[in-house]
């Protein structure tokens, strides 16, 4: 009896022991689960939310692109070309996340997550020349079911979807102080300036008249006998609502003509055997080199460069060069002169604007007539400056992703 007793209470112990060990067994197996879960689930919401990342910069930055347009510089605006360009900028950042997400977990956005931001200071009520979003926003964050991730071992877990959560801007600046080039990226400007000085009337009209520039762009007194067509990429004849300015290359410009088109020096190296190398400048812009043989890193306003001279053969070759230029946004300065002893060695550029060569012609003399049409450009290589006393820029954009 006594054996047979102690058989059995060893057995219950055995018994009692086993099932411990099967608890806890379990138990490790549930943590190890819920461990393991929420390890792959933490990597498949980073996976899931840097493609989302992604997809919302391209969308940004398309949408930022789609905003900016020719159509910004022309004057008496209506309210529906602002929401015009809202609409246009929604519609390129739902399409490129439509391209984006192929093969991808994301789900579409509706033009509600692209978002507009205008400055304080701005709206459409304020100058149609400065109405530009400080910033443009896609986002992947809603309430709505399909922005919400599945979790994998939901029961597990007990977390069986979370938001996405995902938002990208772009900020567009448009106060130029400087343009820097990098090694791949260069400057589209052309060596040339207009200068903008504001001149003196003659008697019995008053005092002073704007520049040719601000007084034939900005000022509306321009010839309009241009229209850009942005789908063909030409010129046609007819009014698109943006006057042209007619300037002049002569070979060698005088102080007097406000139409000068004044070729500037964007090198201080040697010179060829037939002078400054400015057809290459015009087709190439400003290269890193350029502006590194000027003792700079980057060109900035206001600043002081060399007025080169231009012989008939070289005015020419010039000629050619804008030719191939035709229809091509670029970058030009506008200035004051610099006279010496009468003679104009040198200009002080003051601003940039942007525009696109719409005809050149050689007249009479021998001079190259180039009619510019202004419009807006963008470019990386623009250095911006938050400055709220830094003019606002109508031309010249820069594009940058912000937080």
């Amino acid at each position: 009896m006594k054996l047979s007793a102690l058989h059995v209470r060893k057995s219950s112990i055995h018994n009692l022991r086993r099932g411990v060990l099967t608890a806890w067994t379990i138990w490790l197996i549930l943590a190890a689960g819920v461990i393991a879960g929420g390890l792959f689930n933490a990597i498949w919401l980073s996976a899931v939310r840097n493609q989302a990342h992604h997809c919302a910069a391209v969308a940004a930055l398309a949408a930022g692109h789609s905003y900016l347009s020719d159509d910004m510089l022309r004057s008496c605006q209506q309210p529906f070309e602002y929401d015009g360009r809202v609409a246009r900028c929604q519609q390129a950042a739902v399409s490129m996340v439509d391209q984006y997400r192929n093969g991808t977990p994301l789900p579409p956005i509706s033009a509600e997550l692209v978002r507009v931001e205008w400055p304080d200071n701005q709206g459409p009520v304020s100058d149609p020349a400065l109405l530009v979003p400080r910033k443009i926003s896609v986002s992947f964050d809603s309430h709505h079911e399909q922005y919400h991730l599945p979790m994998f071992f939901g029961g597990l877990t007990g977390l069986r979807s979370t938001r996405m959560g995902v938002q990208c801007c772009v900020a567009l600046e448009h106060a130029p102080t400087a343009f820097r080039p990098s090694p791949k990226n260069n400057v589209p400007m052309l060596p040339f300036a207009i200068c903008d000085d504001i001149l003196p009337l003659s008697q019995g009209q008053g005092t002073t008249s704007a520049g040719y520039w601000t007084s034939s762009i900005e000022s509306g007194k321009g010839k309009d006998s241009f229209s850009w067509n942005d789908e063909a990429r030409k010129f046609e004849p007819g009014q698109d609502g943006l006057p042209e300015v007619t300037v002049t290359i002569y070979s060698s410009t005088s102080p007097g003509s406000s139409d000068a088109f004044i070729p500037i020096a964007f090198s201080a190296g040697p010179k060829g055997p037939s002078g400054p190398p400015i057809t290459a400048w015009i087709q190439e812009g400003l290269t890193e080199d350029n502006v590194k043989s000027l003792g700079r890193e980057e060109l900035s306003f206001p600043n002081s460069l060399s007025v080169i001279k231009l012989n008939s053969l070289i005015i020419n070759e010039c000629k050619t060069a804008l030719d191939k230029k035709i229809g091509e946004p670029c970058l030009i300065c506008l200035c004051s002169t610099n006279l010496v002893n009468g003679s104009q060695t040198s200009v002080t550029i003051k601003r940039p604007v942007a525009a696109r060569i719409a005809q050149v012609t050689r007249s009479l003399n021998g001079a190259v007539k180039v009619v510019l049409q202004p419009c807006v450009l963008t470019t990386s290589t623009a250095i911006t400056s938050r400055d709220p006393d830094i003019a606002m820029n109508r031309y010249v954009y820069s594009i940058r992703l912000c937080n």
